[in-house]
């Protein structure tokens, strides 16, 4: 795929981000991963981790940062890092459904809430023990549905891209 093809699609998931950051599950945790799961999936890991760090910030810009602008940089940067090994366990793991895409959504999930909460701690304190279901909730949430698309794509993908 040729480079102006692929900024074209990464703009094209960088919006969905930002429609999918209005679509809020609780507070200000939305559907903007979502796009960015599948993007990184379609463009690969390094195109994902801006994916994953400028949608999380876009959703925090129209949230009005409610849990404070250093908090949701981290947190931008932690999702970019998300998608980057999401999208890197997609590519190296092999094809066989189960492996690739069960450790892949697993992989995603640990680092998405486990690890950023844990990061966090430092800055949010206490409130990160509150947090822990609302994001696993949101984080499922966009991870299963970012996989059902993937699959329902799968064989339209792979002819747009031949």
């Amino acid at each position: 795929m040729n480079s102006t093809k692929k900024l074209a699609l990464a703009g094209m998931f960088l919006a969905l981000c930002v429609v999918g950051s209005m679509v809020k599950i609780m507070g200000s945790i939305a559907l903007d991963s979502l796009p960015a799961f599948v993007g990184t999936v379609i463009l690969g890991p390094e195109i994902g981790f801006f994916l994953g760090a400028l949608g999380h910030l876009i959703t925090a810009i129209l949230s009005g940062f409610p849990l404070t602008l250093p908090v949701h940089l981290v947190t931008g940067l932690l999702m970019g890092f998300c998608m980057f090994c999401y999208g890197y366990a997609r590519k190296k793991i092999p094809k066989r459904y189960f492996l690739n895409r069960w450790s892949s959504m697993l992989l995603a999930y640990l680092i998405n809430v486990p690890l950023s909460l844990f990061l966090l701690y430092p800055l949010l304190g206490q409130v990160t023990y509150f947090l822990f279901l609302p994001l696993s909730i949101g984080a499922v949430v966009n991870i299963v549905l970012a996989e059902i698309l993937l699959t329902l794509l799968e064989k339209s993908v792979t002819k747009i891209f031949e």
